[in-house]
């Protein structure tokens, strides 16, 4: 970093192009300083076009570059830079866009462009107006423009600031060159890389998607208890990055860092959801020389965030009556008979001592092909045993009384091979409601 100092101004002072040069340096470290305060990573291009045309010649070229070098120095590409000629054994090397750095006691402009000089700026010469007084005509100035060239990063030493710009991958037998399509040069604006441009469009799409699936699925009957706040907790997530991210897409200039750590937080807050419900020991961490490296990792998190299919832990099975007493309730999938427990909740106009002691005596559940021989001879049906607490995986309702089928016996063993409850009730309990609800051992989660 230069050395500068305030150039203390006086009357009368005999100037020099001293004088000018210390102010110029202590402008420059001014801004500097005071910009590297305000964001820790400052370099890296603002904006970065490769010419296609010349790629397919074996060359790399920039039709525009604009940003800041690792030592602080603005660049904007004015004018084209001469191309860099990739050989057959240079496949597997990166390029760089590269400046000379400052040296105290070394000349930091040339004016005649010599090969292997290491002055940072050439002079130009060029005739502006006086932009007081159009009427006065232009005059010819001396201008310094910065001395970029592309390298191999092979080239660099100590005497060279740089950045990344491509990796060359592969070069045909028609000389075109093949770039490595992940790598993503330093940036300062998202916008300016592809490879993070479709990154954000990606995952607003999958946002999108997941967000209409958890609501389609807070919309199903017979759902409720636990599953059902996982299910809003996750949707609520979701929802508010997909705003966060929609409104990314709309900015013009976005700072990858801040990208990364919101993705970060977002990636994160996902294994809450996880069967792990704790994420990874190493997360990605930000390397602004390498942001395939921590995006990409980044991103398959988030795609597999997203992709967590959560099941119901509880799920109410319709009950259909059939006849008088008699009511029937399907099951979709015969695994549920082993992998799930069974409650049936039930309401009535009589008192809570009244509704245990009396309703599994006289309630008797069965398959439906054995129901009939069960009431016929009076034989006992599948136990229910009074649960002295609501089961926390079921909505609350007040006034219910829970029973647990128990899952033992001949009759149990039958349930196993059929597809439907069957639930007969011999007595009378006025205003009656019953519902029966399939619950997911823990075991399985």
């Amino acid at each position: 970093m230069k050395s500068a100092h305030k150039v203390v101004w006086t009357e009368g002072m005999f100037l020099r192009p001293h004088h000018f040069q210390q102010a110029e340096n202590y402008l420059e470290s001014y801004v500097n300083l005071w910009g590297q305060a305000h964001c820790g990573y400052f370099w890296g291009f603002l904006t970065l076009e490769l010419d296609q045309t010349l790629l397919r010649q074996g060359k790399i070229a920039l039709n525009a570059a604009s940003g800041i070098m690792p030592d602080g120095t603005p660049f904007t590409l004015a004018n084209p830079l001469p191309a860099l000629a990739i050989e057959d054994n240079q496949v597997g090397e990166r390029v760089v866009l590269a400046l000379p750095t400052y040296r105290a006691g070394r000349e930091d402009v040339i004016f005649q462009e010599t090969p292997g000089a290491l002055a940072r700026y050439l002079a130009y010469e060029t005739e502006v107006d006086d932009l007081n007084t159009i009427a006065v005509g232009s005059a010819a100035l001396q201008f310094g423009q910065l001395r970029l060239r592309l390298m191999r990063e092979s080239e660099l030493n100590p005497e060279w600031t740089a950045l990344t710009v491509c990796l060359v991958q592969e070069r045909h037998s028609d000389n075109s060159l093949r770039l490595e399509p992940t790598l993503i040069p330093p940036m300062l604006n998202c916008h300016g890389s592809p490879v993070l441009k479709t990154f954000i469009n990606d995952l607003q799409g999958l946002l999108t998607q997941r967000s209409q699936q958890m609501g389609q699925r807070l919309l199903q009957a017979g759902r409720g208890g636990s599953s059902e706040i996982v299910d809003f907790m996750l949707l609520q997530a979701i929802n508010r990055y997909l705003g966060q991210v929609s409104h990314v897409r709309q900015l013009s200039h976005l700072h990858p860092e801040r990208l990364f750590a919101e993705w970060l937080q977002f990636a994160t807050e996902l294994t809450s959801f996880s069967s792990t419900r704790t994420p990874e020991t190493h997360l990605p961490v930000y390397d602004h020389d390498n942001l395939a490296l921590c995006f990409t990792p980044l991103m398959l998190m988030l795609r597999q965030g997203l992709s967590i299919v959560l099941e119901d832990n509880a799920i109410q099975l319709l009950l259909t009556e059939r006849s008088h007493g008699l009511n029937v309730a399907t099951v979709q999938d015969s695994k549920m008979i082993r992998d799930f427990g069974f409650v049936l909740a039930v309401r009535a106009n009589v008192t809570t001592d009244a509704l245990q002691t009396h309703f599994p005596a006289q309630m008797k559940i069965a398959s439906v092909t054995r129901i009939r021989d069960l009431v016929q001879f009076q034989l006992p049906g599948i136990g229910l045993r009074t649960m002295p607490t609501a089961p926390r995986q079921l909505p609350y309702h007040a006034g219910y009384t829970y029973f647990e089928l128990e899952k033992d016996g001949d009759l149990w063993k039958e349930m196993e091979k059929s597809s439907a409850f069957a639930l007969h009730l011999a007595g009378e309990f006025p205003g009656l409601e019953m519902e029966f609800w399939a619950i997911r051992n823990q075991t399985d989660r």
